[in-house]
């Protein structure tokens, strides 16, 4: 479509167009059908717009103008005239799909039949015999605009109170600030690799109502793509927000807000208005991640037990029993994932955030690698204290508590949740006993003259653990170790991802200010017992 429009990085000057293409002019035929059924619906006086949106050249919008203008009267004499040719166009647009391509028909029956009819209970669909007496009277009240700074023509809405359906075609005029009324059909090639101003220039957003099924967009495959990733960086954005506001005190200045990056093409915004925004990219790979940040609010605590109640349950009754661990193998994917969705924690990469592990996981899932797990829940058999979850008696797991801690946030001593061996149950003999070779190897190659007791799990993480074999595992937590009243235990997790080659890190920019949440470090291979007192 480029060559169309204009170079996206506005370097090459492209010869200014004879002739329009063939989606042009269905993107026409749209818009007189829409504003034809919209009458049919009895939205009679009412604002009916198309923007059309190549270019930012004034050249090119006055030359798309006089070709849009042509196009539009040939179809606008054509159903004057009642010409059949130009008729069976506007019907085939009615009521036939293509491969690229859905008709009228075939969208309002499919919202008309699915929940999307909530969203527009006016939807519905229309016969041939019913939209062509009105072909003529919605064409005759339709002109063509060009909107920009050098152009006579004006979108004044006001002055049509009996409703004004206008082809608006412009660029930085039309792709910022004005209001489109009745916008219902969008042709939309303009690139821009900001995401501000691609969401700005997007004037298909927002409630439709009555018309909803009417409205069309065309877009070229890559612009649609960009916006799918926006949409996701948005979300994602938002959810953050919520998240901030549930918890106690948070504010800008003590919470890392982030956004998604796109690989190597979409910028955020223009680079003089993110001069303190920096972009990390983070990969779960070859780690082992620690929930060692939990919140100490009586409802999360609850929740994040009947989350792990939930996991349990769904694991089955095979499972090992180990010494101080029950162990399940070949768990699948969505299990797991299932977990995370239900499970509580403040948002935070340092402390391994559900929501970005998630999207660490689901970036594998196309590789189809981390689709079997093995699952284990701790049991600390040296204490007395015990508890029942899922129908397993587990010796609850003591963490004294950071001097980090706070009323609402129990920060675990040395920001370590595992002990040693923990990381290894799913091993077999000689797995583990090749991981201790490598582990001595290791040592000497740096000098330590001593004979490890168990594994590296930075080396198991590597060179033992199989791709397609995390591990996941379950802690449930004295709550006494937080100064908690509360007896259920408080529910803390660890993953031992194994490690890759391939580029699988999530991308954020993030404020300079806040580049410590985003820190990662390799955990010291120290032994750390149950730190009982």
């Amino acid at each position: 479509f480029y060559e169309f429009g204009s170079d996206p990085d506005g370097r090459k000057e492209i010869p200014l167009p004879t002739e329009i293409p063939d989606s042009l002019k269905l993107a026409i035929k749209c818009f007189i059908l829409t504003c034809t059924i919209r009458r049919l619906r009895g939205q009679v006086n009412v604002h009916n717009s198309m923007l059309i949106h190549i270019s930012r050249l004034i050249a090119w919008q006055k030359q798309i103008k006089e070709l849009v203008e042509n196009a539009f009267d040939f179809y606008r004499r054509g159903i004057e005239m009642n010409v059949p040719a130009i008729i069976q166009e506007l019907r085939n647009a009615f009521e036939k799909d293509t491969i690229s391509y859905k008709s009228y028909i075939t969208t309002s029956e499919q919202i008309v039949n699915s929940r999307l009819i909530n969203i527009d209970s006016k939807s519905q669909v229309h016969t041939w015999d019913e939209v062509l007496p009105l072909l003529n009277e919605a064409t005759s009240r339709i002109l063509v605009k060009e909107i920009n700074g050098g152009s006579a023509d004006a979108l004044n809405y006001y002055d049509h109170q009996e409703g004004l359906s206008v082809i608006a075609i412009g660029g930085d005029k039309l792709s910022r600030g004005l209001t489109l009324e009745g916008l219902s059909v969008s042709y939309y090639l303009r690139a821009s690799k900001m995401y501000d101003t691609l969401m700005q220039m997007g004037r298909w957003f927002g409630y439709r109502t009555g018309y909803v099924d009417l409205c069309r967009l065309f877009v070229s495959r890559e612009l649609n793509e960009w916006f799918c990733h926006i949409t996701l960086a948005t979300q994602q954005l938002r959810d953050e927000f919520d998240y901030m506001s549930d918890v106690a005190g948070s504010t800008p200045d003590q919470f890392a807000l982030r956004v998604r990056t796109h690989p190597g093409v979409l910028q955020i915004s223009a680079s003089n208005k993110i001069r303190r925004a920096v972009e990390v990219r983070v990969s779960w790979s070859g780690r082992l991640v620690e929930s060692y940040e939990l919140s100490k609010n009586p409802v999360i605590i609850q929740k994040n037990f009947t989350a792990a109640e939930s996991l349990i349950k769904a694991l089955g009754s095979k499972f090992q029993k180990g010494k101080n661990f029950n162990l399940w193998r070949e768990i699948p994917l969505k299990i797991v994932k299932d977990f995370m969705h239900q499970f509580e924690a403040y948002d935070n990469l340092k402390s391994a955030a559900p929501s970005n592990i998630l999207r660490f996981i689901e970036l594998n899932e196309r590789f189809n690698v981390l689709k079997n797990w093995s699952v284990g829940i701790i049991s600390n058999e040296r204490t007395g204290k015990r508890f029942s979850i899922a129908g397993h008696n587990i010796g609850l797991t003591s963490r004294r508590e950071d001097d980090k801690s706070n009323d609402e946030i129990y920060y675990i001593r040395k920001s370590h949740i595992v002990s040693p061996n923990d990381e290894f149950i799913d091993l077999t003999p000689d797995e583990y006993k090749q991981a201790l070779h490598h582990t001595a190897v290791s040592w000497k190659k740096y000098g330590i003259d001593k004979t490890p007791t168990y594994p590296g799990g930075e080396i198991v993480r590597n060179t033992i653990r199989k791709p397609n074999r995390p591990l996941l595992l379950i802690y449930c937590l004295d709550p006494q170790g937080a100064k908690l009243s509360t007896t259920t235990p408080v529910i803390g997790y660890a993953i031992s991802f194994p490690a890759n080659d391939r580029d699988d890190a999530v991308s954020f920019a993030v404020h300079e200010q806040l580049l410590n949440q985003f820190d990662q470090q390799d955990e010291p291979e120290i032994n750390l017992p149950d730190d009982e007192d």
